[in-house]
């Protein structure tokens, strides 16, 4: 337990997986001892997950070392201490303005202490299982109470309710366990309306917004930041999606403008040469962008597993709404390539369809940079509880989509969900919508009592 108490640090290292070569870019944790080995191992075998899970749960055991390591002979039982290190994320360590242990943990939000604690958990059990020492197991599972019992159904039922394929779900419910540690939940609706961009702002912020800057006068538009800014707001793509296209990626096809997000590592290589990774690395010695380090490359560009709707091309189509959107983006497209799109200088060659001035692709945080001065610059206040960030774009095209009378089936092939009920959130009414409404209802009461001369509003 020694390596453990010692102050600890995350890095990347490149794993290469026996004779086939195969490498791997993955957080490990280094302590003065050198790697954790068996932390190192577990990510190997976890390194198909997502980056954001990797990150996440190395993060959670290095907080729990600095826990430990500021905990030292305070605990003689490695699970009494995993349970103080619990209430800690969800206390803080800091109380009356201090902190004898030196960690000036700040409460977290119940959700996120939850996570941590899951992640701490999962590693744990792998360490009971792979050591065949059960005393390796932090958060051990227990007879649950009566209590425990009726929310592990509940939970059990929401599972299989929203399983893809549910009614072939076959999974036996462990209603009767619970962990030692449970994670605790507050009551917050899930699905309250998401943050959408202004639609009264969205013209000004394209011509405007996006406008060049050149010395006493107004330049050009940026035809780069107004496409991928169409692309969310009217085609409902993530950022990282539209930052992905390549420019053999948009077509017209019988009079139509077709633009198709391609997986970026499975997605059909143009002219079907293979997939897109074997593409990237024979013709351009690159990597897919979701295989970057996010910590270290500005380039990384995360997925978010869009429903793939053509399994040919591994790839899925952009639902222009209104229509005549995509018939101004094809304009703009076509522009945008010969006037203003930065090539590749010789040697450092890539298919993206999107460039920064030295003609490399551009990034995930020049477009945010971009997009927040142009959201100042129309006078809006550049926050995600207002909307305004990028993502408030895919928001407001949701809630077009059902404000227009788009049912949740439409709305989850248009905005690309593996499950309906993550469009549900677009089908939700906004606060503002809620007022309304309860006004229009109070209205049209007062209406009805006028008419039968009952007014429920004048005492007798």
């Amino acid at each position: 337990m020694a390596i453990i108490l010692e102050s600890s640090h995350r890095e990347f290292r490149t794993f290469i997986a026996g004779a086939t070569g195969v490498q791997s870019v993955l957080p490990v944790i280094v302590t003065e001892h050198g790697v954790l080995d068996q932390f190192a191992r577990y990510m190997h075998l976890n390194r198909l997950k997502s980056r954001a899970w990797q990150e996440s749960s190395t993060f959670a055991v290095r907080l729990l070392l600095e826990y430990m390591e500021a905990n030292q002979g305070f605990y003689e039982a490695a699970r009494a201490l995993f349970t103080a290190f619990s209430d800690a994320l969800y206390t803080g360590t800091v109380s009356n303005s201090i902190d004898p242990s030196g960690l000036w943990w700040q409460p977290r939000q119940p959700d996120d202490a939850g996570k941590l604690i899951g992640h701490v958990t999962r590693f744990s059990d792998w360490l009971a299982v792979v050591n065949e020492d059960a005393q390796l197991q932090l958060n051990p599972w227990r007879h649950a109470t009566r209590h425990e019992e009726r929310l592990n159904w509940a939970a059990y039922a929401h599972r299989r309710d929203n399983a893809f394929l549910s009614h072939l779900w076959r999974s036996k419910p462990q209603t009767n366990q619970s962990r030692a540690v449970r994670s605790r939940t507050m009551p917050v609706e899930r699905q309250t309306a998401a943050k959408a961009f202004p639609e009264e702002y969205f013209e000004l912020l394209v011509v405007e917004g996006f406008r060049r800057r050149v010395r006493d006068s107004r330049g050009p538009i940026d035809l780069r930041n107004v496409l991928i800014t169409y692309l969310m707001h009217f085609g409902g793509l993530r950022l990282s999606e539209a930052l992905s296209l390549w420019s053999e990626d948009v077509s017209i096809e019988a009079g139509e403008v077709i633009v198709r997000v391609y997986h970026p590592e499975y997605g059909l290589a143009p002219r079907g040469k293979g997939n897109r990774a074997a593409y990237l690395q024979s013709q351009y010695g690159l990597q897919p962008r979701n295989r970057l380090v996010k910590a270290t490359d500005p380039l990384f560009l995360g997925w978010k597993n869009g429903l793939i709707t053509d399994p040919h091309r591994r790839c899925f189509e952009v639902f222009f709404y209104p229509h005549e959107a995509g018939q101004v983006f094809a304009e703009l497209w076509r522009d945008y390539h010969p006037k203003q799109r930065v090539k590749p200088k010789v040697g450092d060659g890539h298919p993206y369809a999107f460039t920064n001035k030295s003609g490399q692709p551009y990034s995930h945080r020049m477009f945010r940079k971009a997009h927040k001065l142009g959201v100042e610059r129309v006078g809006l206040v550049y926050e995600k509880i207002e909307g305004t960030t990028p993502h408030g774009h895919r928001h407001a095209y949701g809630q077009r989509l059902a404000r227009d009378g788009a049912d949740s089936l439409l709305l989850k092939n248009a905005m690309h969900h593996a499950s309906i009920t993550s469009s549900q959130t677009y089908t939700q009414p906004t606060t503002t919508q809620m007022r309304q409404f309860l006004r229009d209802l109070e209205t049209r009461l007062r209406l009805q009592h006028r008419d039968s001369d009952l007014d429920p509003y004048t005492e007798d």
